[in-house]
């Protein structure tokens, strides 16, 4: 059998939308779904990116200042150590619990107004 008598209609060029260039495949809708799609997913990527940065300075900030502060209170307690070896106790003050250290100020007070009490003006 030959073409020339076939009853067959000529294949159909598949529909093209109105923005595409001549001669685009049907698939043409699927790609540009697929590539707003990619965009998205792009836009979405950078803007996890930028959060996590922003976590990790704050993140070195907050141990920096830990750093810090653990330093000072080191540095602190260094220098209140070395003022109570002047104690006339001989005990330095970092050697007595925080209640010792609160009888013997409030005893200190107290020698030093007449009965506990502020003296009267």
């Amino acid at each position: 059998s030959g073409f020339r008598g076939s009853t067959r209609s000529p294949p159909q060029k598949p529909s093209v939308s109105p923005g595409d260039p001549p001669g685009t495949p049907p698939l043409a809708p699927v790609l540009r779904l697929l590539r707003n799609q990619l965009q998205e997913k792009d836009a979405l990527i950078r803007h996890l990116e930028s959060d996590w940065e922003r976590s990790r300075a704050q993140r070195e900030r907050e141990e920096r200042l830990l750093v810090t502060a653990w330093y000072n209170m080191g540095l602190a307690l260094q220098q209140q150590q070395q003022e109570g070896e002047m104690a006339p106790r001989g005990l330095p003050s970092g050697a007595q619990s925080f209640l010792a250290q609160q009888r013997l100020a409030t005893v200190a007070r107290r020698a030093r107004t007449p009965h506990g009490r502020a003296p009267h003006s």
